[in-house]
């Protein structure tokens, strides 16, 4: 996925600025993408150059002019094109699953809090996902209860294992 990309999707759902999108971004975690400022301003620059997004500068009550960009027809074209290539499952580099495997390294007690804490933030993920009114909505939740289901297990494997009284494992 790129960065310029979802900005022309966020885009093609309506005109914004770069703090806009920002936001965007932030509240709507099914985009599985975040960007800072830094980033989607030199971005957007790029996506107007090359005639994808338009420019209109709008005064603002709140302060300095704000500059609302919106997708172009050749920036939809561009958009479509990459949401229609052959979709693949995911293989990110993950540094959270990278620490999974070595966990059983940690003691018990210091295995048990690191699953409680993950445990926590998936609880409260679910309660923040609503059902889904896109695809990408949908599997964000089912990635959510399938790791919550995952964890559930992984911390009943952790206490049959404290019960048995196995250390640290290789």
């Amino acid at each position: 996925m790129s960065l310029p990309h979802v900005l022309l999707g966020l885009l093609s759902r309506g005109a914004a600025s770069g703090w806009d999108l920002k936001s965007r971004m932030t509240r709507d975690p099914s985009l599985a993408w975040d960007a800072e400022l830094a980033q989607i301003y030199p971005v957007l620059k790029r996506l107007l150059r090359g005639g994808f997004v338009a420019l209109k500068r709008r005064s603002s009550s709140k302060g300095p002019v704000r500059r609302e960009y919106r997708v172009t027809p050749a920036g939809r074209r561009e958009f479509l094109d990459w949401v229609t290539e052959p979709l693949h499952p995911s293989h990110p580099r993950d540094s959270q699953l990278s620490r999974l495997a070595f966990l059983e390294r940690l003691p018990l007690e210091k295995r048990s809090a690191q699953l409680s804490n993950v445990r926590a933030l998936l609880v409260e993920g679910l309660k923040k996902a609503s059902p889904g009114t896109t695809a990408a909505r949908r599997r964000r939740r089912a990635l959510l209860q399938s790791e919550l289901r995952w964890l559930e297990e992984e911390l009943l494997l952790l206490s049959e294992e404290q019960k048995t009284g196995e250390g640290v494992r290789k």
